[in-house]
């Protein structure tokens, strides 16, 4: 029988279906697709009934694990033959020991394949185990035991026919409305042994791509056929029987799923990219196209030729380009989007949107890979949010409103799933355009909301520092993110990620507010409630900060209020009463809903007090009293107010003016040290009765938003300043000499400088002046 009467059907159809147009990513109402397009690659391979997964991986239990060994290199050197859809090749893995007493090595190639011949350090035959069908699993027993730090190398010569699967793994065809053959990989996430022998992680599980090996690839095929894949191209050599071998040499690490290779009729082009040297001067560095001829129109050469200034948009950001002692390049290949082959981007569109993912993923995805499935969203993500900047940076761009409107067009079209993937088995779950791609782009969005600028791409240039070359997990990000923050004087983030990352949701927001007059002052009430289902975020809630514009008839401000509960109160000081307010004008906080509603009453609270907090008030110009203002009117009694200081409990007084909402406790005069005024939460609102929100975070108004908070204000009495004479409060001068000699001459006890007792006198003179000299 014909082997290709058997493989004509899926693989061609493969190729057919993969130049079928997706639909547009951001086009109104569209919600399930964006970027690289792997979503719409997997829909359309289900739809036309081709086989995407293999069968479930078999447990690592019994065999050497995945971290024993670290592949530094692989020689792959391979012949295709398009009319017989077969490879024939071999692969030599050169690899380090990182255990004691290894004697097994296992690698992936699909049973498909026959091996020819196993090699351990070209001397020693050895036989290799055949896999169950359908799976790729191979066991080696080396030819003796191998402790940490030794190495070896392992040639494995293999054959046999093509079957592809994932986003169509090992896929021959011809190029659309042409007999032009094609031949092209596409290998992520657990495909490349359909191709290939290589140490890899098993299908559905979460893998590790953080082993990471330099690469030599040889492609054979027809000589009318231009063979392209990573790196730099270091010969061409015909053969006999119309074959010619195109040599490729990549000495950067890679990860095993971004190896590639596509073979086909192409037109090539190169431009060169210019950058500058860290020591003056420039660099240069090829950037090379390759495109089907029926595709080479002017309009497409110039869609592909963005990423050069791409490089320059990106390179201030992200810093330089990481392969740049390599090559850059994008060819076309037959799948409907794109994938971030290293140095090599294989696309089948010439979207604006779609070059600036794929060269935005050769930071985030290429030099620094997510290490596990589970981290997709480190690679999809980023590389989303790529589009994004591009967007804001762009030779013309509006900045940060063309950064707003990109990210709008990016909105997730559902939020409840969870960015992190649990489910390393599930293809489509791990390449969600909704999860992956959008609402994973959506918490590097808010992320630099939450730390500005400065400090967002300090992290990503500290993350790519610490992990270039190297494979990261979510937790290392968010540690190294965290550590970063907290340096510039931010906070931890674990609960920001663990929000937006591993939980699932996002908020919707009620809001409400209303004008109030306090203390004679302009004040606005604004209230904030969380509606979301109650199983999203942590403990149902997210916490973010959230801009609220504040629209004063001509002039407005925007203040930012930390919300954190589902239900909370907030007391903004005003310079006029507000006409209107904007809850997150931006839309900085990926949310469901925001809508308003009647404002209801809350929890009473401080809006201020004749002391802020942390004064520190000389003791001479203390005034024996301190004021509370109320935003409500409150019931409260002395039981309610306590006073301490360095002799402990200090007898107060109060007197309440219902009038005015104002507090006044008289604590007489207080001699030099710290003290601590207590409001308890027994103080309640006259109306409603709700408790105090009283706790104080180094300003008033006071609260965090709920009822049932003790406000504790804290100052410190300093001692008193006796050559500011006069109490002005400023530094003692001229006045204050003028003064103190009129009371000496005078004789008043103010002028008994020393405290003597007696008559102020020549000490008392030497004593004020020593004082005013030092300024007090």
């Amino acid at each position: 029988m014909d082997l290709r009467s058997l493989l004509a059907i899926p693989l061609f159809s493969a190729v057919a279906l993969g130049q079928g147009p997706c639909e547009d990513p951001y086009a109104p109402g569209f919600d399930d697709h964006t970027g690289c397009g792997k979503a719409c690659m997997l829909r359309q391979r289900a739809a036309a009934g081709l086989p995407v997964n293999d069968d479930p991986a078999q447990s690592f239990q019994g065999r050497e694990a995945m971290g024993a060994t670290d592949v530094l290199s692989n020689d792959l050197d391979i012949e295709i033959d398009p009319a017989n859809v077969t490879i024939n090749g071999s692969n030599t893995m050169r690899v380090r020991v990182l255990t004691q007493g290894l004697t097994e090595f296992t690698f992936m190639l699909r049973s498909n394949f026959a091996i020819t011949s196993a090699t351990i350090n070209g001397a020693t035959n050895v036989s290799v185990a055949n896999p169950p069908a359908n799976s790729y699993a191979r066991r080696v027993t080396l030819d003796r035991a191998y402790n940490a730090g030794e190495e070896f190398t392992l040639r494995i010569a293999y054959n046999g026919p093509a079957v592809s699967r994932g986003f169509g793994s090992i896929t021959f065809g011809t190029q659309p409305g042409s007999t032009n053959p094609i031949v092209s990989t596409l290998s992520e996430a657990y495909y490349a042994g359909t191709w290939w022998p290589v140490k890899d992680g098993d299908v559905f599980l979460p893998g590790d791509n953080d082993d990471k090996a330099t690469l030599r690839l040889a492609i054979t095929a027809p000589n009318t056929l231009r063979s392209v894949s990573n790196g730099l191209l270091t010969g061409v050599t015909d053969l006999p029987n119309s074959r010619r071998r195109y040599q490729w040499v990549h000495n950067y690490p890679i990860s095993t799923y971004l190896v590639a290779f596509s073979s086909s009729v192409y037109n090539t082009w190169t431009r060169t990219y210019t950058y500058p040297l860290s020591g003056g001067g420039t660099g240069s560095m090829p950037v090379e196209f390759n495109i089907y001829p029926g595709s080479d129109t002017p309009a497409n050469r110039t869609a592909w030729e963005l990423c050069l200034p791409m490089f320059d948009a990106f390179r201030p950001v992200f810093g330089e380009y990481p392969f740049v002692n390599e090559k850059y390049g994008i060819y076309q290949f037959p799948f409907g989007g794109g994938m971030e082959h290293q140095t090599n981007t294989g696309q089948g569109t010439f979207s604006e949107s779609v070059t600036a993912h794929e060269l935005g993923h050769q930071w985030w995805g290429d030099d620094v890979t997510c290490r596990t499935w589970h981290d997709i969203w480190l690679n999809e993500g980023f590389a989303t949010y790529s589009e994004a900047l591009w967007y804001e940076r762009k030779p013309g761009s509006a900045g940060i409103s063309a950064l707003h409107g990109a990210m709008a067009s990016r909105r997730p079209g559902a939020v409840s799933g969870s960015v992190y993937v649990y489910a390393t088995n599930d293809m489509n779950r791990i390449f969600s355009s909704t999860y992956s791609y959008r609402k994973a782009a959506w918490v590097l969005h808010q992320l630099r909301k939450v730390v500005g600028d400065a400090t967002f791409f300090q992290i990503l240039a500290a993350h790519r520092a610490a992990f270039s070359g190297r494979g990261a997990t979510t937790d290392e990000f968010i540690a190294l993110a965290s550590s970063i923050n907290m340096q510039n004087g931010g906070e931890d983030l674990q609960g920001f990620f663990t929000q937006w990352v591993y939980a699932g949701g996002a908020p919707e927001y009620v809001y409400a507010w209303e004008n109030a007059t306090i203390g004679g002052a302009p004040y606005l009430r604004l209230r904030i409630r969380q509606t979301q289902d109650a199983t999203w975020g942590v403990d149902s809630r997210f916490d973010m900060p959230v801009d609220i514009r504040v629209n004063t008839g001509a002039t407005h401000t925007t203040r930012t209020v930390r919300n954190d509960r589902r239900d909370q109160y907030f007391l903004l000081p005003l310079t006029a009463p507000a006409t209107d307010i904007v809850l997150d004008e931006f839309n900085w906080i990926l949310n469901t809903a925001k809508t308003s509603e009647a404002y209801v009453p809350g929890p009473p609270k401080i809006a201020a007090a004749s002391i802020a907090p942390g004064d520190e008030i000389r003791a001479d110009l203390f005034a024996g009293e301190v004021w509370l203002q109320f935003s409500d009117a409150v019931s409260i009694t002395p039981a309610h107010v306590t006073l301490t200081g360095p002799g402990g409990s200090i007898p107060v007084t109060l007197a309440y003016n219902a009038a005015s909402w104002r507090a006044t406790i008289t604590t007489g005069l207080l001699a030099p040290g710290a003290y601590t005024l207590g409001v308890g939460a027994g103080v309640t609102a006259q109306v409603g009765g709700s408790a105090l929100d009283g706790e104080i975070a180094g300003s008033l108004p006071s609260g965090n938003g709920i009822a049932g908070g003790n406000a504790a204000l804290a100052f410190v009495i300093t001692p008193a300043c006796l050559a500011d004479f006069n109490a002005s409060g400023g530094t003692p001068d001229d006045a204050d000499v003028a003064d103190f000699f009129a009371a000496w001459s005078a004789g008043e006890e103010a002028a008994d400088i020393n405290a003597s007792g007696g008559t102020p006198d020549d000490a008392d003179v030497a004593e004020f002046f020593t004082l005013w000299n030092n300024g007090c």
